[in-house]
């Protein structure tokens, strides 16, 4: 009898050790905002600056931006900005970020979709080699109430209300998601130049 004891003294032993090293994982994930959606994972990091390039020099920025990128379906305007029908291709990737300047994130909504959040990420300050390098460079400055105007390849406009600014980190993804009862455009950026790590979103509500 106390043998067997003593064995299965021996089999519990070695069962708290199975646990105790099997890797800990927290009951919760710490947001960055109260603004953040409850359960809800980050699969992805935020777009933003590449480290690598000669960067274009802000003090040769036109009044508004003559650039054109390389088609898409949309093209932006933000006369707070003097931006003026700028083409916004879709992609989804860095390179193509660092080449056009602008781009509407693929995979996420277009403005004519109720419910959809059509994201546009813009650099600040982009590259020598970047088509429009300096697109986003002012966004700070929207405000609550500003116009941000969307129009479709038939020419259709969908006119955007500020409603919205916040500041993340490039990991919370979530900002591409949409948001309850609301069709939405969010505007992403870098910030603060030149350090460029955080990501300024601006965010307009369908008006019109």
């Amino acid at each position: 009898m106390f043998k067997s004891f003593k064995v299965s003294l021996l089999v519990v032993s070695l069962a708290l050790l199975g646990l105790a090293a099997l890797p800990a994982y927290p009951s919760t994930e710490t947001a960055s905002l109260d603004l953040r959606p409850t359960e809800v994972e980050n699969a992805r990091t935020l777009l933003g600056e590449n480290p690598n390039g000669e960067r274009a020099n802000p003090e040769r920025r036109a009044s508004t931006q003559d650039g054109a990128g390389s088609g898409g379906q949309v093209t932006l305007s933000i006369p707070k900005l003097g931006l003026e029908d700028i083409e916004v291709p879709t992609a989804d990737s860095q390179v193509a970020l660092d080449q056009e300047g602008i781009i509407h994130l693929k995979d996420t909504g277009v403005p004519w979709e109720e419910g959809s959040n059509t994201v546009i990420v813009g650099h600040a300050l982009g590259f020598m080699r970047t088509k429009i390098p300096y697109v986003f460079y002012e966004l700070e400055k929207m405000k609550p109430g500003d116009e941000i105007i969307v129009k479709n390849l038939a020419g259709k406009e969908f006119t955007f209300k500020v409603f919205d600014l916040l500041t993340v980190r490039p990991e919370d993804y979530w900002i591409t998601y949409p948001v309850d009862d609301k069709t939405v455009i969010s505007l992403q950026t870098c910030t603060p130049i030149p350090t460029f790590e955080k990501r300024l979103i601006v965010r307009g509500e369908l008006v019109s």
